[in-house]
Parts: C-alpha cells; sequence; structure tokens
C-alpha cells in the first residue's frame, strides 16, 4: 500500500461526519491538519473525493466507491486486531500437541481436563506418529509442541523441558501364556518378542540397554501402534515392551508385568519453539511443568 494508513483513516471519519469540523474533534487534530490530509490524498489518487456545500461536505462518486473498499479493510484490520486480543486472553484459540502412541493412552487426558476448567474456549488438537515425523511437523510449525521420550533429536534449536520420569517393563497374557519362569532379561529370548517400532524413542533407549549388555532380542513383530502392540499381547502373539503405565492403564489382571531393576526408564519431555510459541500453548506447557 503506497498511501498513508492515517489519510484512509481521516478520510473514512470524514466520509462518516460529513464535516471537517467533526472530523477534527474526532480526532483530536487542528481542521487545517484534515484540510491538509484530504488535499494530499486527493493528489495521491488523482481524483476529487469530498464538495463543499452549506452542510458541510458531500463525497463524490469516486469517494463513495473508495468507501466501500476501505470501511471494508478497516473492519477487517479491526477484526484482526480483536482476534489478536482475544487470542492473548485465551478467549479463543487452539493447541496442536504431538505426542507418542506410548503415552497418548493416559498421560495428556488429566492436564487437558485441569486446563479446559481454567481456558475452557480453547481447542486442542492431538497428532501421534513417531518421534521423527513430530519433530518434522514441529519444525515446519504444524504443531504447537511435542511430547515424547528422550532422546529426541532436532535440526533447529529447540527447546527442552523434561516432565517426568516412566518406568518401562516387559508383559505377556497370564491367560495366553501360562505363568511364565523369568528371573532376567536373558530368558526372554525363550519366548516371543514384541516391541515398538526402531523410530520411537522407548525402542532406541532399549536397544541401548541391549547393546550395552551383549543381549540380542529377535522381535517376533513390531509396531509404530501402541493399540496394535496390545492387542498382539493380549492375542498372545508374544511378550511385549511397554511403559509401565500403559500396562497399568488396562486394568486387566491377565496382563502380568515383567520388570527388571536395571530397565532403562524413560524420560517424558516436551519440546517446542519458543519463538513460535502461541499464548495458549505456553500456558499449557506452563501447567504442564507446574504440575510435574
Amino acid at each position: 500500500m503506497n498511501t498513508d494508513y492515517n489519510l484512509y483513516k481521516i478520510f473514512l471519519h470524514l466520509y462518516e461526519e460529513k464535516s471537517i469540523s467533526k472530523t477534527a474533534n474526532r480526532l483530536y487534530v487542528s481542521q487545517p491538519a484534515i484540510s491538509y490530509s484530504l488535499k494530499e490524498l486527493e493528489n495521491q489518487l488523482g481524483y476529487k473525493l469530498f464538495y463543499r456545500n452549506s452542510k458541510g461536505i458531500e463525497p463524490t462518486i469516486e469517494a463513495k466507491e473508495l468507501y466501500s473498499y476501505i470501511s471494508t479493510a478497516f473492519n477487517i484490520l479491526n477484526d484482526a486486531e480483536e482476534h489478536i486480543k482475544n487470542l492473548n486472553n485465551l478467549q479463543v484459540g487452539s493447541i496442536i500437541i504431538g505426542i507418542s502412541s506410548n503415552l497418548s493412552s493416559f498421560y495428556l487426558s488429566k492436564y487437558i481436563s485441569e486446563f479446559n476448567k481454567i481456558y475452557p474456549d480453547i481447542k486442542f488438537e492431538i497428532i501421534s506418529k513417531t518421534s521423527e515425523e513430530m519433530i518434522d511437523l514441529l519444525e515446519t510449525r504444524e504443531l504447537d509442541l511435542v511430547i515424547d521420550c528422550l532422546p529426541i533429536t532436532s535440526k533447529k534449536d529447540v527447546c527442552k523441558v523434561t516432565l517426568s520420569k516412566l518406568k518401562n517393563c516387559f508383559a505377556y497374557n497370564e491367560s495366553k501364556f501360562g505363568k511364565l519362569d523369568i528371573n532376567s532379561i536373558m530368558d526372554l529370548d525363550k519366548y516371543p518378542i514384541i516391541l515398538p517400532s526402531d523410530k520411537y524413542s522407548i525402542r532406541k533407549r532399549l536397544d541401548e540397554y541391549l547393546e550395552s549388555n551383549n543381549i540380542s532380542l529377535n522381535p517376533v513383530l513390531t509396531s509404530s501402534s501402541i493399540d496394535t502392540l496390545i492387542d498382539m499381547m493380549k492375542e498372545g502373539i508374544g511378550i511385549g515392551y511397554f511403559i509401565k503405565d500403559v500396562i497399568d492403564n488396562q486394568n486387566n489382571d491377565n496382563y502380568k508385568i515383567i520388570s527388571f531393576d536395571d530397565l532403562p526408564s524413560v524420560d517424558v519431555c516436551c519440546v517446542y519453539l519458543n519463538d513460535f510459541l502461541p499464548v495458549a500453548a505456553k500456558k499449557f506447557i506452563e501447567l504442564l511443568t507446574n504440575n510435574e
């Protein structure tokens, strides 16, 4: 836009007031300043906008055409300003969260419920993908934040806040396998194993642990879906590897947990781009960190 925003603002008031003196009073400027601004706008546009009459000023046909556009533009600007104010006051808005499927079944609900009580107008969208995919979406600003287990790698300078430490375990369906005699992780080699995809942080930590202890587990099935892993365990396909809270959340007495003292735990982490963090997402992260 080549023309000064203030010239259009004065034009709008002149059109609505039909008076230079009333416009000057409304904008708290002198009448000569209003007249000068009007002349400047007419010179820039190349046509006359108002005629003087006994009652004040009368818009030309060109002014009527211009007003239809300028008034619409100013209404859009006013709506935008009001929307931004509402965003900052958390009266409107949304939070798009990427979360690992290993965590989504039990981790977020209590926080969203608490946040919703404080800010009922904020909407949530939850997306579960692999760790790498979610970080890619975060870097392209398609996600506001990611909740996942460490390690998390990113090409950009992201902020990471550790939220909690969770235990991992192996688990099986006793109604399918019977009672198993497993005293060490090496005993698992006798049974079929099902594991999360190696694209997930929980699996990467397990692989590091196994390699450091010269232990090899050859899974009969891997999946990027926690629901699939639970279903496979339920059907007796194998012994699965899970965050312990996932199994506890199932409330199934047939699911038996196998735990080892040195089995790696997972650090749940919140990842975000600080420079592009919406107000609502910032408040949600504050709730997460304060609760933890």
